[in-house]
């Protein structure tokens, strides 16, 4: 639990549901999960597309004013839409300026008692619960800070990461992918995504429409004991804002299982939640501009999956899809000796191949049960070149940047060049680590996929026994050895190879960085790396001549995705029976995979984990067992 005033804590929350023409549900429902069964619409990605007013933004800040005054505080709130662009940011008098982060371990590093705006808080959190939600599942920040801890649930001892390990360090305005100042795609979260919970997604007639953030109690954090339900003031005024915005019942973290245990979604209910008809008045004074994100004012959404929202529509392989408005266009690699490089026609076979298989593979972060994945899909040359990109209907936007952070991670550590580049860009620490971990350089002489990745990421190897010594990668829990240590705002490689590109327009507001990364990487890692499973590199006659990236769903499903659509079964199945190699398709050749690297007897890496039986309609076992297999 955060380290909130006790009066706050301990403060009835006294707001009203009367609200009129708010567009989602109707206000308070007795639900215990913090989603409104009012607000059922039995969306799974084929309801109409809405949007978020003016009036709309206008209504949800007077909600959260209202909420403050009544616990006696004073915050500051932020509207998004559902690809982030900040529709309203509003700070009311005597709101902290500042919150400082803390990632409840105790861990020394650049990040840890940091001051930051409370501004770029308030939009990280609101653009959080609109980055990972979608018409078939909402999730809060409350929801990512279980999610990316050293043990999952939080709290609980002896068991693996987070599924989503490191995702926090994703959405960054240095990224090629999220883009601030006008240009169109997802925008930048100034902070990542967040797990300080007081950020929630907002919903009309089922489709999530945008996000709302709040930030107040000076610490900028995460839960680290998800096995209570301890008051969270920034919690409450956030759902408070959210009334009449409601998540679907049906949709919200308790009614999903993930790795088999539910997931959260806020500790607060709406039937804790009495709103009053007569409304805090807005101060014109207090809406706020923030460089790179806002001029100041109040602005209505744009419709998700038109061109102005930055993701567009589209049919691709006879799917419903989506592409990101005017950009990574399907094209061919680098080349390489011996024309090895993919061309723009495999390119699509390969997008192709993905796409289809996640639309018969078995989502696991989505309701109602036994519905479709939907991820984002990168394919990328060897050197980390974008060669095309699609989206799954009514993916979570999050897994844009994500996916092409794992494809380039894959890509980047199966290099024969990775060690000395990373030496070239002051990081040489972490590859001599690695090799005297592993036993083996990263030299190319192995394909490393994204979760073999994140296996050495860990702050105990192997993942969740804790205790154990930290993966290479990473950074030893706090007390287990002296130095910098290990925390979610501290992770090792991920945080060290953006540091600069992420604190940079922290302490110099409006300054865009053209890339995450320093001179040294060039493109290669332009907006980090991802330490969750996902992606694997793709070969011909052995040479690496690119990767595949995945996100949107469960990790294994992610996995599946990524190499099943890259396999020799895959593009069969997809069509493209004469594309890729006559036993492979585009993935590696068994010999080299990093499940044979096995730093200590009997912890092998792995390569990927893809689920049982894992389509719609059928029995089929072992789809991650290739034709070498």
């Amino acid at each position: 639990m955060k380290n909130t005033p006790a009066r706050l804590l301990s403060a009835a929350m006294t707001l009203s549901v009367t609200l009129a023409g708010c567009g989602g549900g109707s206000g308070s429902s007795g639900s215990s999960s913090g989603g409104d069964p009012n607000a059922n619409f039995n969306c799974d990605g084929g309801c109409a597309n809405q949007s978020l007013s003016a009036e709309d933004v206008t209504t949800i800040l007077r909600q959260a004013i209202t909420a403050a005054n009544n616990l006696g505080t004073a915050g500051t709130f932020a509207v998004v839409d559902r690809t982030g662009n900040v529709l309203a940011l509003y700070q009311m008098n005597g709101a902290p300026l500042t919150t400082v982060i803390n990632g409840q371990t105790g861990a020394t590093g650049p990040l840890e008692g940091l001051a930051v705006p409370s501004t770029l808080a308030a939009i990280s959190k609101a653009g959080t619960g609109a980055y990972l939600s979608s018409q078939g599942n909402a999730f809060s920040t409350r929801t990512a800070g279980q999610i990316i801890q050293q043990n999952y649930l939080p709290g609980q001892r002896q068991q693996p990461g987070g599924p989503l390990f490191g995702v926090q360090f994703s959405q960054l305005i240095c990224s090629d992918v999220t883009r601030a100042n006008g240009a169109t795609g997802p925008r930048p979260l100034p902070l990542g995504l967040s797990a300080d919970p007081g950020g929630f997604p907002l919903y009309k007639q089922g489709d999530p429409v945008g996000g709302i953030g709040v930030e107040f109690d000076g610490l900028y954090t995460i839960d680290p004991d998800m096995q209570n339900y301890d008051a969270d003031p920034e919690e409450e005024v956030a759902l408070s804002a959210s009334v009449g915005f409601e998540a679907p019942a049906q949709r919200v973290g308790d009614s999903i299982s993930l790795a088999g245990r539910s997931l959260r979604y806020s500790n607060t209910s709406y039937s804790e939640i009495v709103v009053p008809t007569d409304l805090a008045p807005l101060n014109p004074a207090g809406l706020k501009s923030q460089p790179s994100y806002t001029s100041g004012g109040i602005r209505p959404g744009t419709t998700f999956g038109t061109g102005p929202s930055g993701i567009a529509d589209t049919v691709k392989a006879g799917l419903p899809a989506a592409v990101v408005t005017g950009r990574f266009p399907t094209i061919g690699g680098r080349p390489l000796p011996g024309g090895e490089q993919l061309s723009a026609s495999e390119v699509n076979a390969l997008l192709d191949s993905a796409l289809i298989t996640a639309s018969r593979a078995r989502s696991a972060i989505r309701t109602p049960l036994d519905t479709a994945a939907r991820v984002s899909i990168f394919v990328v040359d060897n050197l980390g070149n974008p060669l095309g990109f699609i989206r799954s209907q009514d993916a979570p936007v999050f897994g844009v940047d994500v996916a092409l952070q794992k494809a380039r991670a894959a890509a980047f550590m199966s290099s024969a060049d990775a060690g000395s580049t990373l030496s070239a860009g002051g990081l040489g620490g972490f590859a001599s680590s690695f090799a005297a971990f592993t036993g083996t350089s990263l030299d190319g002489s192995h394909a490393i996929s994204s979760r073999a990745v994140g296996n050495v990421s860990r702050p105990f190897f192997p993942d969740g026994i804790n205790g154990n010594s930290n993966g290479p990668f990473s950074l030893p829990f706090p007390g287990t050895a002296p130095g910098q240590s290990w925390s979610v705002f501290n992770t090792g490689l991920q945080l060290d190879l953006v540091l600069g590109g992420f604190t940079g327009p922290i302490l110099n507001p409006g300054s865009v960085p053209n890339g995450c990364t320093n001179g040294a990487f060039g493109s290669r890692v332009k907006n980090g790396i991802q330490i969750f499973p996902g992606a694997v590199p793709l070969y011909r006659n052995g040479v690496l001549i690119g990767a595949v990236g995945v996100s949107g769903d469960g990790v294994d499903q992610d996995d599946m995705v990524a190499f099943y659509g890259a396999s020799r079964r895959g593009l069969d199945y997809a069509g493209y029976t004469t594309v890729g190699d006559a036993t492979l398709g585009f993935n590696s050749p068994n010999a080299i995979r990093s499940d044979l690297i096995e730093p200590q007897p009997n912890a092998r890496l792995r390569y990927v984990n893809c689920p049982e039986a894992p389509f719609s309609g059928s029995n089929e076992q072992g789809v991650c067992v290739d034709g070498e297999g």
